[in-house]
């Protein structure tokens, strides 16, 4: 059955859902499988259709666009209601993107400039709008807004815009999580009780962890037979097995786990919960990026008189027990990594010295096409953005990256990221760095100003 799905524009270009079907015949099976209720965009869906419909009847939503109007903001809140999986789609949704520098000025500042001191405007012809007219005008907020910092957001993906690959990845995936899995599964049993050590040899009474008792029963593999734990893959059962306990209470105990457990813990948990690998997105529903990035959003509580993370994925108390208690013990382990890729990451360019001597304008010269930009003397952002975007402006063409795609998910300011590491790299004087950096805003905040530290202009009080 085709899972409804909506798209929605606030202030922005529409490059996002051009990004999309840009894709054209490859996107023909990706569509087969959406029942799209609202996308204005394609289809001469009126607003009214949107607010008629149930709360939380769409699947999915993707919303383009930051927030400018105080239309936006109402959008935004309708499709959050509406929509089950609400996703961030693009730069502007994101960060704010350009716009976002928008926020360096106030709004009456932006007002007036826009509609009353613009060169353009014949002020003799009276064609220019007095501030009793404003009123006429769509009604802007204090400052633009990212769709996160407003309403609740499920799945994040940036690029200005996102690539055509990115985007159909993401739902691919998103209707591969919706499905119902292998026809042989069996949520009734677990893998213990087909298991041949389930009476002799069982690992766990070896003291080796083992989630056979919390998992699905239907798998042919077998792992334990060969000797190795079983790690989820048929995700988790409707009837736990008697050995759940047992597994509980191993966790329970105040150890913290070497490097080899937590690599094997993050590789169930990733297939248990059917987490993605698409370092592109962040998706708030996995619980490995959602540790690194958002520790703080998950609540404790006392389980087995020791403290473990309340995580309810599951309709077993046990069950949710368990991987509460291994997310709890990964959070603070050294061990436990989730890598973010930078451009740079990801960049065919030799890095020879590490540092640089000069400072120059895109216009300047003309860059080598394989010698490190940075080492040349050019802003790149690379070393503060997320990878994604297949490295195009460095690799292919020649040109320095902006920073489109926004900071790595354990960053939270592009600017003083990049900042600082661009500190380090000089071999310069700082009042040369600050002759020739004439917008450091502009450059280092180009996208993202409207979700950094910095956020927006502050009106001094008297």
């Amino acid at each position: 059955m085709p899972v409804k799905a909506a798209f929605m524009q606030l202030s922005s270009c529409w490059g996002c859902h051009q990004s999309l079907l840009n894709a054209h015949l490859d996107l023909q099976p990706v569509l087969s499988e959406l029942d799209i209720v609202y996308w204005p965009f394609f289809f001469d869906y009126k607003l009214s259709s949107l607010k008629e419909r149930k709360d939380g009847e769409i699947a999915l939503g993707f919303v383009e666009g930051h927030i400018r109007t105080e239309q936006d903001k109402e959008n935004a809140q309708l499709m959050r209601k509406k929509c089950k999986i609400l996703i961030a789609l693009g730069t502007c949704a994101n960060y704010g993107s350009v716009a976002g520098l928008g926020n360096l000025f106030d709004k009456e500042e932006l007002l007036k400039g826009k509609y009353q001191d613009v060169p353009s405007i014949n002020k003799d012809s009276g064609s220019d709008v007095g501030p009793d007219e404003f009123e006429n005008i769509t009604p802007i907020t204090d400052k633009v807004y990212t769709l996160p910092q407003l309403v609740d957001i499920d799945i994040k993906i940036p690029g200005c815009p996102p690539r055509t690959e990115n985007i159909v990845s993401l739902i691919i995936y998103l209707l591969g999580a919706a499905a119902p899995g292998p026809k042989n599964r069996n949520q009734n049993e677990v893998v213990c009780q087909k298991c041949p050590l389930n009476t002799e040899g069982c690992l766990l009474d070896k003291g080796e962890l083992c989630f056979g008792s919390i998992t699905a029963a239907g798998c042919t593999l077998m792992c334990p037979k060969e000797g190795d734990p079983c790690v989820g893959c048929y995700k988790e059962t409707v009837k736990v097995g008697k050995r759940s306990k047992q597994l509980l209470d191993m966790l329970s105990l105040n150890e913290d786990f070497d490097k080899i457990t937590v690599i094997d813990i993050q590789k169930f948990l990733m297939l248990y919960l059917g987490a993605s690998d698409l370092e592109f997105a962040y998706i708030k529903s996995d619980p490995i990026q959602r540790l690194a990035k958002e520790p703080d959003t998950f609540k404790e509580k006392i389980v087995n008189n020791i403290k473990t993370l309340e995580f309810s994925h599951t309709k077993s108390e046990i069950i949710n027990n368990i991987l509460g208690l291994l997310l709890y013990k990964l959070k603070d382990n050294p061990d436990f990594k989730y890598s973010q890729k930078t451009v740079c990451s990801t960049c065919d360019r030799q890095i020879i010295d590490k540092v640089f001597t000069e400072i120059k304008r895109d216009y300047e010269g003309l860059p080598s096409t394989d010698k490190c930009l940075l080492e040349e003397g050019y802003i790149c952002m690379g070393p503060a953005t997320q990878a994604g975007c297949g490295t195009i402006c460095p690799n292919k063409g020649n040109a320095p990256c902006i920073g489109c795609y926004g900071p790595p998910g354990n960053v939270q300011d592009q600017g003083i990221r990049f900042l600082t590491t661009y500190s380090s790299l000089a071999q310069l004087d700082a009042n040369t760095i600050k002759e020739k950096l004439i917008d450091p805003v502009g450059i280092f905040y180009k996208f993202t100003l409207a979700s950094s530290i910095l956020g927006q202009k502050v009106k001094e009080n008297k």
